[in-house]
């Protein structure tokens, strides 16, 4: 015997005609407007629960007393999203900034929910998303830029009556990341020690490369920091390098914001901090001043001025700004030369390079992130300390150095190790201390 469905007479104030069908779907059925010909138009609403199909008719309801309804029937999530993205949006961020909104747009929300109307996407339609991404494996992080993607966009449909509410408030994506540590994964981004040495070696006989590449790797500039110096950023009298201009790359877009042309533009820093004076050491003194002679000589070679105080450090040889692109290219030509390209160098590992260099000399994190230009300690600590086995070896010896051979560990009680620790400690404190006011 076919069950009976159940269907519901009575409904709440403006809730329409909802009833279930035979084949369990719930449908709502509203009148959104009259035909030229004074005919009744009407929208029919489906859903799985009575509950889905009576948000689905309550949201209608409030477009259609708001005059929206027509403005929005024949749109799609992307349509208005889109149209959005490119009114409001673009104006808020950078224009790099921008480029990586469309891009996770495009990858993570118009392939998803691109084609479904506005009152179709609720809570659990972003939620589902949410979780496909993180099933996936990407990081907590982008999801959070999905989720505030989704967010701003329906607080926007909400202020213009697009839509009743924000479903985006009801979902929930964890706020903090565990990440298991694995000891085989290549997470050191510097140059390990082992081999600094050796590409030291390979730069000395490049003339472009070996200034540029000690610049980074001796002051922990930026790519674009170190293309946008001009000579009148270096003090060679003080050994100090003044870092005020970054060359970033500025893309220019089409209505559908889709990117037409890149242009690589001096602009401002990356953050306010990054503006800063950086301490040349000698072998930096010594290279720099070598470029500078060598540029010198171009200038006869090429009738360009290569080395007057506006002139770019590391310019082309008809004294224009070089690119990123075309700088990374040399570099990684350079590394294939050399049998460098399959040991983890990277372009950027330069300046985490720098940093590891002064956390291994056990400097004090408040000057690294100075001397790094980052707007927050715990970028400098976290991002650009990368640690090795050396390390474990390094604080081992220490101990193995403070107790001396006559003293054994079962000799030890509690208090007594207590005491070595704090006396360890103090005596590195103090060391710390001298070597700042030396």
């Amino acid at each position: 015997m076919k069950k009976k469905i159940q269907t519901y007479t009575r409904r709440s104030n403006k809730e329409g005609s909802i009833i279930q069908r035979s084949d369990g779907r719930w449908v709502a059925v509203a009148t959104v407007g009259y035909d030229e010909n004074g005919k009744i138009i009407r929208k029919h609403l489906y859903g799985k629960s009575r509950m889905e199909v009576a948000d689905k008719l309550s949201k209608l309801t409030n477009r259609i007393e708001t005059n929206t309804y027509s403005y929005t029937n024949n749109k799609t999530i992307n349509d208005l999203m889109t149209e959005w993205l490119l009114i409001f949006k673009k104006n808020q961020v950078s224009p790099r900034t921008f480029e990586n909104v469309i891009r996770n747009y495009n990858l993570h929300i118009k392939s998803k929910v691109g084609n479904m109307k506005l009152e179709e996407v609720n809570n659990i339609v972003i939620q589902k998303v949410l979780n496909g991404m993180i099933d996936n494996g990407y990081s907590l992080s982008v999801v959070k830029k999905i989720k505030f993607l989704f967010n701003q966009f329906f607080n926007y449909a909400v202020e213009n009556n697009l839509t009743k509410d924000n479903p985006t408030t009801k979902t929930k994506v964890k706020s903090t990341e565990r990440k298991i540590y694995n000891e085989n994964e290549n997470s050191y981004k510097a140059i390990p020690p082992e081999l600094r040495e050796k590409f030291l070696m390979c730069l000395e006989n490049h003339n472009f490369l070996k200034p540029l590449c000690i610049t980074m790797m001796f002051a922990g500039l930026r790519t674009g920091e170190v293309l946008a110096l001009k000579w009148k950023n270096i003090d060679f009298l003080n050994k100090i390098i003044t870092v005020e201009k970054g060359v970033t790359i500025v893309p220019k877009f089409n209505s559908e914001g889709k990117v037409i042309e890149r242009k690589n533009v001096i602009g401002e820093t990356k953050t306010a901090c990054s503006v800063r004076n950086v301490p040349m050491p000698d072998i930096l003194l010594e290279v720099l001043e070598n470029h500078k002679i060598n540029q010198s000589f171009k200038e006869q070679t090429y009738n360009n001025n290569l080395t007057s105080p506006n002139s770019f450090v590391f310019a082309n040889n008809d004294g224009s700004l070089r690119s990123y692109s075309g700088t990374r290219k040399i570099f990684s030509r350079f590394l294939e030369k050399h049998n460098l390209d399959n040991l983890g160098i990277h372009f950027h590992g330069l300046r985490h390079t720098y940093s590891n260099m002064l956390f291994e000399a056990d400097q004090n994190p408040k000057i690294i992130q100075s001397l790094l230009g980052h707007k927050s300690v715990k970028t400098t600590i976290v991002t650009y300390n990368s640690i090795d086995k050396s390390y474990f070896k390094k604080a081992t010896e220490i101990l193995n150095n403070k107790f001396t051979k006559k003293t054994s560990y079962e000799d030890l009680n509690n208090e007594d190790i207590d005491a070595k620790i704090k006396e360890l400690l103090l005596e590195k404190e103090k060391r710390k201390l001298n070597n700042l006011i030396i």
